[in-house]
């Protein structure tokens, strides 16, 4: 066995290894001295020349020497002055840099401590992103700043450059943030483009009917109406559904539009289906186009609902069905989902590249404000599920950015709604969430929640206090190796004055750490964010930002109004315009004739 040597007690090292500095100095020296040797026997210089020649490498040596310490320090500082410490942008140099990154199809989210610009490229963004900060953190300046950008910039190639159409969800009806935008539009010469749709506003608004299709998968459209509906609980769900088809396929195959008011009155009255029935019959006959299995589906559903009217549990059954029907017949709601001509639908914003503003606020008339943004968001995943599975779509090489803006979007969302990240990336639509904190999203589900939170390739975090938030950030930031030293101290005590010495003896370790400190993302200040952000190369980089305000373009002394849309004098002449035959249900209301207000 072999036997370890016993360490040497008395073994001194050199000075040299004690003090590697001064071997640097002996051959600095030694340097020196062959210089000195070369400059006065091969160069023939005077003394007087050499001396002045030394005197000015040493005066650029400890320039430089100071130059580079000077930055090196005052670039620690900034890091370690944050979030306190605000780098300032000139204007004109700012315009430069935003108009370089729209060149290379990004916008600019803030600058870094050390002035450097943070670019969002557009392909980081269809990866989806989540922006989180109480109020008054910033978050609307944050919006403000990449939708001010999105309007005046164009993607694809040159030549061939097409407008970003948005959708603009706002969740508070803020009707404050969308009057700041209009100044910007108008610069942009898009107030064209622009559409508003706010339930509590119907004279300003677009008209929205959620039935209308503009092709014959008249199935969807039920499924994403009877998706919006609160009834998955309940235990004739399934019925309620197969009955929303039958009357749905009926109508469809009458030729006419029709929306809520005219389900209900199909719903409830025998004669109307009836005529109906016999209507789409005598369509039909003219179709030749119609496949034999869609007209045996015709004459199923026919079937179904007239037997329906002898069962006695019929109207219980289907209770629930009337009373999210009902909802949408609210006296301001129906006007924007009522009409039959002049719609505006999601197809519609992103093939004309228009900008539709939805303003909803929940906390006035809070069923059909609800009942609006849900059935929203469901046309919205529709439209991106069809243009997704669309062969048209998938070999189209200029696809326009399609950016949908969400803020403040947990109480119009659903279960199944996190599916649309799945399959947003292939349509090239870039969803941008906002909300003040993650326990918001607790009101769909947990699963709802982790799926909204684990998907987005972009992660903005402004100030917030909520506890579970801030973690989320700091574990998705990721731990990285960081070395620590320990230095061993004296304490000596002086009558009474305590003075602590370091001693000789130190330890180095390796420990890990997150790149988004605590303490950090609770003492942000308004308009300062730390950012996550997908980059094919680099992979997770992280960032602390001061957020980009958008420049301010507005006239003193105006103020941007707008005025209600003009009536249209023009009958509805496409329109089932359903009413009771049933003498117990039919209403005694006179028509008003068009024009007589």
């Amino acid at each position: 066995m072999d036997m370890q040597p016993a360490p040497d007690y008395k073994y001194r090292p050199s000075l040299i290894e004690e003090s590697p500095a001064l071997l640097l100095w002996l051959l600095v020296l030694g340097a020196y001295f062959v210089a000195v040797v070369i400059a006065k026997y091969a160069w023939f210089l005077h003394d007087r020349q050499i001396v002045e020649l030394t005197l000015w490498v040493l005066l650029g040596g400890v320039s430089l020497f100071l130059a580079v310490y000077q930055l090196t320090r005052a670039k620690k500082g900034r890091e370690d002055s944050w979030p306190n410490q605000l780098p300032t942008i000139p204007a004109r140099a700012d315009r430069r840099i935003v108009e370089d990154a729209w060149k290379e199809n990004s916008v600019v989210l803030g600058y870094d401590v050390h002035g450097m610009p943070w670019r969002w490229s557009d392909e980081t963004r269809v990866m989806q992103a989540l922006v989180l900060g109480q109020t008054g953190s910033g978050k609307t300046t944050l919006l403000r700043n990449i939708i001010t950008q999105d309007l005046m910039r164009g993607v694809g190639p040159e030549g061939e450059s097409h407008r970003i159409p948005m959708v603009i969800f706002d969740g508070k009806g803020d009707l404050e943030f969308f009057h700041s935008l209009l100044p910007y539009i108008h610069r942009a010469g898009r107030l064209n483009d622009l559409r508003l749709m706010n339930p509590s506003r119907p004279d300003y608004s677009v008209q929205y009917n959620p039935f209308s299709s503009e092709d014959d998968n008249y199935m969807a459209q039920v499924s994403m109406v009877f998706g919006s509906f609160d009834l998955h609980d309940e235990f004739f769900a399934k019925h309620q559904l197969n009955y929303l088809a039958d009357i749905v396929r009926i109508l469809h195959y009458t030729g006419r539009a029709f929306n809520f008011y005219d389900v209900m009155v199909m719903a409830l009255d025998q004669s109307v289906i009836e005529d109906q029935v016999a209507l789409a019959r005598h369509q039909m006959a003219r179709d030749s186009s119609i496949s034999t299995q869609r007209r045996l589906n015709f004459e199923m559903s026919a079937k179904n609902l007239f037997q329906s009217f002898s069962d006695r549990d019929r109207v219980p059954k289907i209770q629930g069905l009337l009373n999210e029907c009902m909802t949408f017949l609210d006296d301001e709601l129906s006007v924007i989902t009522g009409p039959y001509d002049n719609l505006l639908s999601i197809n519609e914003v992103i093939d004309q590249e228009l900008i539709l503003f939805v303003s909803l606020n929940i906390n006035k008339n809070t069923a059909p404000v609800r009942a609006l943004g849900k059935m929203l968001l469901q046309n919205l995943q529709l439209v991106v599920g069809k243009r997704y599975e669309s062969e048209s779509e998938r070999k189209r090489t200029n696809k326009p950015l399609f950016s949908v803006v969400m803020d403040e979007f947990a109480p119009f969302s659903y279960r199944n709604f996190a599916q649309i990240l799945n399959t947003a990336r292939g349509t090239n639509t870039a969803f941008l969430f906002s909300m003040q904190s993650l326990p918001q999203l607790l009101q769909v589900g947990r699963g709802f929640q982790q799926d909204v939170s684990s998907a987005p390739g972009t992660t903005m975090l402004l100030q917030t206090r909520d506890e579970e938030t801030a973690k989320y950030f700091k574990q998705a930031s990721s731990q990285v190796p960081v070395q620590k030293r320990t230095q061993q101290l004296w304490r000596k005590d002086f009558l009474g004055f305590e003075q602590f010495q370091k001693a000789i003896g130190a330890t180095e370790r390796e420990q890990l750490e997150y790149r988004a400190l605590d303490h950090h993302i609770k003492n942000l200040g308004k308009g300062k964010m730390e950012v996550l952000m997908t980059d094919p190369i680099q992979g997770t980089m992280h960032g602390r930002l001061h957020v980009r305000p958008p420049s301010d373009i507005r006239v003193p002394c105006f103020e941007p109004t707008m005025f209600p849309k003009l009536r249209s004098s023009r009958a509805d002449v496409r329109g089932a315009n359903l009413r009771f035959k049933d003498q117990k249900l039919a209403a005694t209301i006179t028509m008003v004739r068009r024009g007589s207000i």
